[in-house]
């Protein structure tokens, strides 16, 4: 009997242990020995040397980084979904059609055009597409949740929605904003947002702030200035669908809109003091407006794509991603160096991405359900590469139980992690995971202001359980000092490692962890 008690005592322990939750499935031991800083290190100054020139999108370095990925995903024993690694979409440089602008006031029954590009401009983000005599809608206040959105849908729909940027005290500099801005999309997502529920336009102006004259924010369309084609951004060959059209507007357009810039002010003001959506209907007055694209060069660029099969569920998985481009090479007056290494942002979020495929791309025994790891390209130009898996996923999303995304894991202090998450139970998982680690992390919760602002967001957007590891901004973010030597390598191989533990116990234990 003596014998048998002691026998049955580590079964004991983990019902205890257990007691009261989902049973743990730990990550095997001989997996955890294989995250290892010398490894990261040597991963992440091979992404960030001067040779790979920044890694912008798209760009022969970046092309570089992704062949070095995918051979990695190959020794280590991840199949490909298809004949190769590679999941390839395309970019394209598009012109605006000149004849094809257009937008028109209508105001108690009274015309007013805006002049091109003196008056309006067409935004940065605007999509193609027309619309005669929509509404004018406008929208005030922050979001506090995304499901505001849903709930006006019924007034969004073929409306034209006028809305400010967000207040100039709010934004600052590049590399303070993250760290002081509230939580919020960004200033796309919500347009994407808004177009999602029925928009058809949008009327973009600057916050109104004191003493500032409002004009329309002027962007580099070479038909409408004398810039070549290659000033013009890369764009998702299929983005003239995903937004509506919209115009950046100033003050002679305000004015007609509402009467006069006090007024508007004054209602951009009352709106404020509400927190949450404001949305306020505009009797009387509609809107015209035009915008056609020609497209000027074309262009693919790849995700790089792994799969570990799972033994039982292979059909369902868990996903875990980092993006491996940054912003290539600037030129800045006075700089000796115009190499943006990214090696923080976001060769560390990488390495750890291919700490995790190497450790369990080489056990012997996979998980119960499927891992897919995918290296994204295109996250600095606005979350293009996610967005392009997203849109024709190799895989189907409903059979995506989670997605955890590595993005900027190697700065700041040793035992400081912060995470974004959506779906409590997720965190809890997180959480619970951290504890069981030998030196757990001080978990914070500053992911949660940036939250829509690296890949994860995509998948959160459509109902996918999400989380964000992140280590926080430093003075080097997106400057050309985000050097290899600058990593702590210990601290993101246990970042990677916590992330790893994650993903098992999801890929073990499916959906019985989502169940209160």
């Amino acid at each position: 009997m003596l014998q048998y008690l002691l026998m049955s005592l580590p079964f004991l322990a983990v019902s205890i242990f257990g007691f009261g939750c989902h049973s743990l499935q730990e990550l095997p031991r001989g997996v955890a020995r294989e995250f290892l800083p010398d490894s990261a290190q040597q991963y992440v100054e091979f992404l960030a040397s001067d040779e790979l020139q920044g890694r912008g999108t798209p760009s022969p370095g970046l092309l570089r980084a992704a062949v070095y990925i995918a051979d990695a995903f190959r020794r280590w024993g991840l199949q490909p979904l298809g004949k190769n690694y590679w999941h390839e979409y395309e970019l394209v440089r598009r012109d605006l059609c000149r004849d094809s602008l257009r937008l028109r006031i209508w105001r108690g029954g009274t015309p007013w055009e805006a002049a091109i590009p003196e008056q309006a401009v067409p935004h940065a983000i605007t999509g193609a597409g027309r619309y005669e005599r929509a509404p004018l809608l406008f929208l005030g206040g922050e979001e506090v949740d995304t499901s505001e959105f849903r709930a006006l849908s019924s007034r969004l729909q073929g409306a034209v929605v006028v809305l400010t940027t967000y207040r100039q005290e709010r934004r600052g500099a590049d590399t303070t904003r993250k760290q002081t801005a509230p939580s919020r999309l960004s200033l796309r997502e919500r347009v994407r947002l808004l177009h999602r529920y029925g928009v058809v336009g949008v009327l973009l102006s600057e916050y109104p702030e004191p003493g500032r004259s409002l004009r329309p924010q002027r962007f580099p369309w070479p038909v409408l200035s004398s810039l070549s084609v290659q000033v013009l951004p890369w764009q998702l060959a299929q983005s003239d669908t995903d937004m509506p059209v919209v115009y950046s507007i100033g003050e002679d357009a305000i004015a007609a809109i509402f009467g006069s810039v006090d007024a508007f002010r004054e209602r951009v003001y009352r709106a404020d003091t509400v927190k949450s959506l404001v949305i306020e209907s505009l009797p009387g007055v509609f809107a015209d407006g035009a915008l056609a694209f020609e497209v000027k060069e074309r262009t693919s660029v790849p995700n790089v794509v792994g799969i570990i099969r799972g033994r039982r569920h292979p059909e369902q998985y868990v996903l875990i991603g980092a993006h491996y481009d940054h912003v290539g090479v600037i030129a800045a007056p006075n700089s000796r160096d115009s190499i943006y290494n990214g090696a923080d942002d976001n060769a560390s979020g990488t390495a750890g991405l291919l700490l995790i495929a190497r450790a369990l791309g080489q056990w012997r025994r996979p998980p119960e359900r499927s891992i897919v790891l995918v290296a994204f390209s295109g996250e600095e130009k606005g979350l293009i590469g996610s967005q392009a898996f997203v849109k024709s996923s190799p895989l189907p999303l409903q059979n995506c139980l989670a997605m955890l995304n590595l993005d900027m894991i190697g700065r700041n202090h040793p035992d400081s992690l912060s995470i974004g998450v959506r779906e409590e139970w997720l965190r809890k998982l997180v959480e619970q995971e951290n504890q069981r680690l030998k030196s757990p992390f001080l978990l914070g919760r500053e992911a949660e202001e940036f939250f829509g602002r690296s890949d994860h967001a995509v998948f959160a957007a459509r109902g996918i359980p999400a989380v964000f590891f992140f280590t926080g901004l430093h003075e080097d973010y997106h400057r050309p000092s985000d050097h290899a030597d600058k990593i702590n390598y210990d601290k993101l191989s246990r970042v990677a490692l916590l992330a790893a533990r994650v993903a098992w116990q999801i890929a073990q234990q499916g959906k019985e962890l989502m169940v209160p």
